[in-house]
């Protein structure tokens, strides 16, 4: 006799897939993935756990996602970005075990978040990052010992200073903003009383805050005909970058007309 399955633990089941690959996919493209990524990984996991006809279409801010033969669709929007590519690399992981076989729903769902839930990098370890990295950059553009301390004293400021912004919502914007304004004025006055070039310490710290990311992932969307996901985060890079240019530049041309010197 055929065993019949219950329309109700059936259509329950596919939502807890749903679910699950919407999380994942949340998990990717808050954390820095690229959008065909996530779709791919997506289609991946609801294929594995036989969710039937599901689509999905992801921007860089938000998910549409529909399984047509049970009616289940869902809509996610994801404002906030960071870049953690341990949390991407678990989930790519997972998906493959997933495909593979050798993970039950119960579990997939445990992992996932078990995922979301790790920790992000200790505030210690990304200001000793940025500083390192603002050091290498001011020596890379050409400056002396004494210009990359200065970039790496600014760029640690500067950490500190997005911490303490993003855990009070201030826009990301305004963060890109204020924060080159600050690392230009913390240049121009130690590279003056230390005798370094306030030009080399500034263009090293401002590397921390330039959307490299954005851009490139923005060109890697329009290779793959997803015209609109490149169109946002194009946009993105370029507020940023002129954001940057506008905090810098201002607080330079107040310092050459306090000071009377020529930047």
């Amino acid at each position: 006799m055929e065993q019949r399955i219950d329309p109700k633990t059936e259509h329950d089941r596919d939502r807890r897939v749903m679910k699950l690959v919407l999380s994942a996919g949340q998990t990717l493209l808050e954390n820095g993935a690229e959008v065909f990524r996530v779709e791919q990984t997506m289609q991946i996991m609801a294929r594995s756990f036989a969710l039937q006809e599901f689509q999905v279409y992801v921007l860089t801010n938000g998910i549409f996602a529909s399984a047509g033969t049970k009616e289940i669709g869902e809509v996610r929007n994801i404002p906030n970005h960071t870049v953690d590519l341990g949390r991407v690399d678990e989930i790519n992981t997972l998906s493959r075990r997933i495909a593979a076989g050798g993970v039950t729903l119960e579990q997939a769902e445990q992992e996932v978040e078990r995922i979301r839930q790790l920790p992000l990098t200790s505030q210690k370890t990304r200001c000793l990052a940025s500083g390192m990295g603002a050091f290498c950059f001011a020596l890379m553009f050409g400056g002396a010992v004494i210009d990359g301390l200065v970039a790496a004293a600014a760029a640690v400021v500067l950490q500190q200073y997005l911490i303490w912004s993003s855990g009070r919502g201030v826009p990301g914007i305004f963060q890109k903003m204020t924060g080159s304004a600050l690392i230009a004025g913390i240049c121009l006055v130690v590279c003056t009383l230390l005798h370094g070039s306030a030009d080399y310490a500034t263009i090293g710290a401002l590397m921390l805050l330039t959307p490299g990311l954005a851009f490139t992932m923005g060109i890697r969307d329009f290779a793959n005909s997803d015209y609109l996901s490149g169109s946002i985060r194009m946009m993105d890079a370029l507020l940023v970058g002129g954001s940057i240019a506008s905090g810098a530049g201002l607080v330079m041309a107040l310092y050459s007309h306090w000071a009377g010197v020529l930047l």
